[in-house]
């Protein structure tokens, strides 16, 4: 610099990490429509309350999120999920896996869109199905028991839990057993009440 000048002063570099975090994050808020404030507000909270992040990484976490909602198509999810799985140690992969689980909830249940989002991230980000799954049961509850009603297991597909509902309810439906008596109509209502209320709560916690 010239006598009387300053050298121009140059902010801390921005961690390229921190777009991408941002970038999954929208992908999982979009998945369902549109991006609510509601929404922006949690990811804004992963940054601020989750990694501690300063006020530098904040601003460019705005300028992120404000590129990508008006760009959507420069939204690389894919590449995201590889910068994450190669940047993140395991403990933080399932951290940020829980806190897109927090973001999609913000906006009432989850619906089918944002959980295979969601499945989509957990296989990318390689969180071992077990553990995937205790982070989906810490939010959305254990579904095990209503699974076991209608003779499978949570890992099966929505098809799967479709067909045997229609089987079970076809199978148990009280009319079938009027003529068996009052106790075995009775029994039957109740069995057809229990595949009922199971396949109810699963539509609900998979977005059917």
């Amino acid at each position: 610099p010239t006598p009387g000048e300053f050298p121009a002063v140059q902010g801390p570099e921005e961690d390229p990490l921190d777009r991408d975090l941002v970038a999954l994050f929208v992908d999982v808020a979009r998945a369902d429509g549109d991006v609510r404030r509601e929404e922006v507000r949690e990811v804004r909270r992963y940054f601020e309350e989750v990694l501690h992040a300063d006020s530098h990484t904040v601003q460019a976490v705005r300028r992120h999120l404000k590129d990508f909602l008006r760009h959507p198509a420069t939204v690389d999810a894919p590449g995201a999920l590889a910068s994450c799985l190669e940047a993140l140690p395991s403990g933080e992969r399932l951290r940020l896996l829980d806190a897109l689980y927090e973001l999609a909830l913000t906006d009432g249940p989850l619906q089918r869109s944002e959980r295979e989002a969601l499945q989509r991230v957990a296989e990318g980000l390689d969180v071992p199905d077990d553990k995937a799954r205790a982070v989906a049961e810490q939010h959305l509850g254990d579904a095990t028991a209503h699974y076991e009603s209608l003779g499978l297991t949570p890992e099966a597909s929505d098809a799967e839990v479709k067909s045997a509902y229609r089987k079970l309810a076809a199978t148990h439906h009280p009319d079938k057993a009027s003529h068996l008596g009052p106790r075995a109509a009775e029994q039957a209502a109740r069995r057809f009440q229990e595949v009922r209320d199971a396949y109810e709560e699963i539509r609900r916690l998979r977005g059917l």
